[in-house]
């Protein structure tokens, strides 16, 4: 498929359960979640069942900390570990990593998808609003089309994401994912594929388990879960610390700093 075309929070890990990390010799730190039952879902997959079962602000379970998630291993290839460990010795040094969140740049997939987000019920779609770089919108077709030929794909954010149901689970396959979308520590990809299967574990409850495949960052697929849960009581506001970020700036010795002057009073000297 076509191609063309901050520091890392601690929110970019939170949640993460890693069901298996792929590689020889790779230990897991932490263990697998047990299987998921998928929560029966109705026959009918009509917008107004959808809406009851999906719709809301879905908050993310068992966060940890990027210190920990520094120890996790990915199945990367040698030339992506090094990228890894080079960033983690930046941050450990006090230098400024350019991330795309430091940039103010959208997460976009599949970074996007490992925090909180709010799912919207469309005729043929699903609208997954996330944050991450701004407020960002991400649409899960279900009408039955097939990806845009290649020819025609133009790289995105959010990548082009095409989902059909087998059974509880909704299947969804992303490609057209932007090559500079961060997939590690302020690491970005190089031809990423996300294949997520979404289901419900309880009444408010969701699970999804997501293959992230990448010939170069990746020697074999990188698989992991994260778990959900609803909240009616909560809802997804604007996100702006973007114009905070405008009065960033970075020094000569690589560390970060903030200019809080506040702007001249353009009525001065008249």
């Amino acid at each position: 498929m076509s191609r063309t075309g901050r520091t890392l929070r601690a929110a970019w890990v939170g949640g993460l359960i890693w069901m298996a990390v792929a590689g020889p010799g790779l230990a897991q730190p932490f263990a697998p979640p047990p299987p998921a039952v998928p929560y029966p879902m109705p026959a009918d997959k009509s917008p107004a069942t959808l809406f009851k079962e999906l719709q809301g602000v879905w908050v993310m379970n068992n966060r940890i900390s990027i210190e920990k998630y520094e120890t996790i291993p990915q199945p990367l290839t040698p030339a992506y570990q090094a990228k890894k460990l080079e960033q983690i010795k930046r941050r450990a040094e006090g230098l400024q990593v350019f991330t795309g969140d430091a940039q103010c740049i959208p997460q976009g997939m599949p970074r996007q998808m490992d925090g909180n987000f709010e799912l919207m019920v469309r005729g043929d779609s699903l609208a997954v609003f996330t944050g991450g770089g701004g407020l960002q919108v991400r649409n899960i077709w279900t009408d039955g089309r097939a990806h845009t030929p290649e020819d025609d794909l133009f790289d995105s954010f959010s990548g082009e994401s095409i989902g059909h149901w087998e059974g509880d689970t909704l299947v969804v396959d992303t490609i057209g994912i932007r090559p500079t979308n961060e997939v590690l520590y302020g690491v970005p990809g190089h031809k990423l594929q996300v294949t997520e299967r979404i289901h419900k574990t309880g009444p408010d409850a969701l699970q999804i388990d997501t293959v992230v495949t990448d010939p170069v960052v990746f020697a074999t697929p990188w698989t992991y879960t994260f778990t959900y849960r609803r909240n009616p009581k909560q809802v997804l506001t604007e996100q702006n610390y973007c114009v905070a970020a405008l009065d960033r700036e970075v020094g000569k010795d690589g560390k970060e700093t903030f200019d809080l002057t506040p702007p001249p009073d353009p009525r001065e000297g008249k």
